[in-house]
């Protein structure tokens, strides 16, 4: 039974891209796949990524100035590195940098599924996100509680909060909302859902500037 987790692969072989996007699917993962840094580039403003698996060497630069560039500040999604076992250095400025893991290839595929899974788990298990005074969102219960009280949300409301909690390093934009509320690409319902998420943030919580937009940029959560 397929899950809603959702992974990136950033992998120019070919070969190996196939064999552990097998692997995924075979554990009931999405899977996007990426050949080089340009089209993962594409991808992250697109989609909303549980986990990302990045080999260190690619094509058009490196999976570690990708990271740096791309992903340490902006996206709050774990990373694993791909990297050749003899390329210390490289493991070791991985995760100077910040990323979450590394496996040496060739690997053992039982050891990248555990390592997905700690990873994705980890990244779960930070549960309960204060918003404000006296309010709180679980975000395993998908529950938005203000004085102990739980606030009546919709489906897609709880779905905009957590994008933004979990992406809060970044702007969510319109292509991005709407790819994951399921929206055509030229809808504005996802604004107009933002809006009344607001307006009961602002009315039921008294939380009025936590999501804020910019033009040209999107919507973020200041927490």
């Amino acid at each position: 039974m397929m899950n809603d987790q959702h992974i990136l692969l950033v992998e120019d072989d070919e070969s190996l891209q196939q064999l552990i996007e097998k692997l995924l699917k075979n554990n009931n993962y999405i899977v996007s796949k990426a050949n080089n840094i340009d089209e993962a580039q594409k991808l992250i403003k697109l989609f909303i990524f549980d986990l990302i698996i990045l080999d260190v060497m690619l094509p058009d630069s490196t999976g570690l100035e990708f990271y740096r560039n791309s992903i340490k500040d902006r996206v709050n999604t774990p990373v694993i590195f791909l990297s050749a076992l003899s390329d210390v250095d490289d493991r070791i400025n991985g995760l100077e940098l910040g990323a979450d893991d590394y496996i040496g290839k060739p690997f053992d595929s039982r050891e990248l599924i555990l390592k997905i899974k700690k990873n994705i788990s980890k990244k779960q298990s930070l549960d309960v996100v204060n918003l404000g005074e006296n309010t709180q969102f679980d975000l395993k219960k998908e529950q938005l509680l203000h004085k102990s009280l739980k606030v009546n949300l919709s489906s897609n409301e709880v779905k905009i909060l957590k994008l933004l909690i979990n992406n809060s390093h970044q702007y969510l934009t319109r292509d991005l909302l709407n790819t994951e509320l399921g929206l055509d690409f030229l809808s504005r319902s996802g604004d107009m859902q933002i809006s009344r998420l607001r307006l009961k943030l602002k009315k039921e919580c008294n939380l009025e500037d936590l999501i804020r937009s910019v033009h040209g940029k999107g919507y973020k959560i200041f927490l």
